[in-house]
């Protein structure tokens, strides 16, 4: 028998980039009704807090982004994403599972939105390439909840020192606690130089409103 020859290319994933285009028949939750799904999925009071925090850091990058180099950017998508991305925390606690897997396909369900369901997903770990340009929701989000330690607007180091402490509990779990930070600190270079901003000295004191 003859080898098949394929004469195509190698298919190489290339998920589809934030935008309108994907978000167009979906829902984005406003911030009451993302405060509704804290309701309906009983998140608890300091997780609420953590989720607000997150928000802050992400909407102050997110209008950075908006104004510096991509204008079409939809703070909105940024601001829902950023508060429900532990919108799954506590029930994990509680029945296990992953908190992100769960939390995606509760707003995915819910608003129809994959932008910000993607976001809620990977907030933890980002598989795709680090491109700001297409994935801007998903990249501001993931590193805004890296820099905030429960209730507290902290740097990465003190982040992950305090994840080190309380889950490195072996060799395994400490190397893959070192493999976020590090992507942690490589979205800040990249969030760094493409806004002419030391994100690892800023300390996003300006309160907003959510």
């Amino acid at each position: 028998m003859s080898e098949i020859v394929r004469d195509y290319p190698e298919q190489v994933l290339d998920p589809f980039p934030d935008g309108p285009d994907w978000t167009m028949h979906a829902k984005t939750p406003s911030v009451e009704a993302c405060r509704e799904m804290w309701s309906v999925w009983e998140m608890p009071e300091h997780i609420q807090t953590h989720s607000l925090l997150v928000t802050r850091v992400a909407l102050t990058i997110a209008e950075m982004v908006q104004s510096a180099i991509l204008p079409a950017l939809e703070i909105d998508h940024v601001r829902a994403a950023a508060m429900l991305h532990d919108v799954a925390k506590f029930y994990t606690i509680r029945h296990g599972g992953s908190h992100s897997q769960i939390g995606a396909a509760w707003v995915q369900e819910r608003t129809g939105n994959p932008v910000v369901a993607r976001a809620v997903l990977h907030h933890v770990d980002w598989p795709f390439p680090m491109d700001l340009q297409r994935y801007p929701v998903s990249l501001v989000v993931c590193y805004s909840d890296k820099r905030v330690r429960h209730t507290e607007i902290v740097s990465l180091d003190e982040r992950f020192a305090d994840l080190q402490e309380r889950y490195g509990m072996n060799a395994k779990a400490r190397q893959h606690i070192q493999q976020s930070l590090e992507q942690g600190r490589a979205i800040e270079r990249l969030l760094s130089k493409a806004l002419k901003v030391e994100f690892d000295a800023y300390s996003f004191d300006s309160w907003r409103l959510v």
